[in-house]
């Protein structure tokens, strides 16, 4: 019955628009127009046209995550969690299935920005450099998920919408994602780097410079993980609770 409910899932998702407009299309038409503002700076290491690239990817994907899992409140409030109570399926696996779709969201943002990347710039990468980029990108977005899926579970969907956005927008700023945290002043360079945003474009950075990520970043990563678990597991027994 899981994967029945993944594909039912999965199909939702294809057919939302707004994830292609926000998470795919935005980031990409910032590439197209500002992505040769720093040019002749190293930014993070690398050239300035893969930094960005990089950066614009973990907003665009960023975005998709987070929205996928706000959606959970207008669901909540149509009724359809309860709906999902009564079936055989586990909580546990309505959960998995609604986390999973979210992290799955963050390939088409990486790979449409890689693609303006290739194509504007000319940033060309290894195949197994893409690879890794990809998978890591992929599963950097687990702290992005459990928060998503926090917010649904705990707000209002008159709520949700916007905390969502206003969420995403700081974290996305405050974090480099779409002007390089080098540029910010030093008090808001080391907020960035407590940042879960900043740490998880730091795994592209990383492996676009091939380097591996920074142990720091991948623990801060997975203490922002373990703080947006616990909220969404809150909020989910506590969405069960009101029924």
């Amino acid at each position: 019955m899981m994967y029945a409910y993944l594909r039912f899932e999965s199909r939702r998702l294809i057919r939302d628009p707004r994830l292609l407009l926000f998470s795919v299309l935005g980031p990409v038409v910032t590439y197209v127009i500002f992505s040769g503002w720093s040019s002749g700076d190293r930014l993070e290491g690398l050239d300035p046209a893969v930094a960005v690239m990089i950066g614009l990817a973990g907003y665009g994907a960023v975005a998709g995550v987070l929205m996928v899992g706000a959606t959970v409140s207008q669901e909540r409030a149509a009724g359809w969690l309860r709906q999902l109570r009564v079936t055989p399926l586990p909580a546990s696996r309505v959960v998995t299935v609604k986390a999973l779709l979210a992290s799955v969201s963050a390939f088409p943002p990486v790979i449409a920005v890689g693609l303006a990347a290739r194509i504007q710039h000319d940033v060309a990468l290894s195949a197994g450099r893409w690879a890794v980029l990809l998978t890591l990108m992929w599963a950097g977005t687990v702290p992005f998920a459990l928060l998503g899926l926090a917010m649904g579970y705990g707000l209002t969907p008159q709520i949700a919408q916007p905390a969502n956005f206003l969420v995403f927008l700081v974290l996305a700023v405050l974090g480099g994602l779409l002007a390089p945290a080098a540029y910010f002043p030093e008090a808001l360079q080391r907020l960035a780097h407590a940042l879960p945003t900043y740490r998880y474009a730091e795994l592209g950075w990383s492996t676009a410079a091939g380097q591996a990520p920074p142990t720091a970043g991948l623990l801060i990563l997975v203490a922002w993980s373990v703080v947006f678990g616990l909220v969404a597991a809150w909020a989910y027994r506590r969405s069960a609770g009101r029924g």
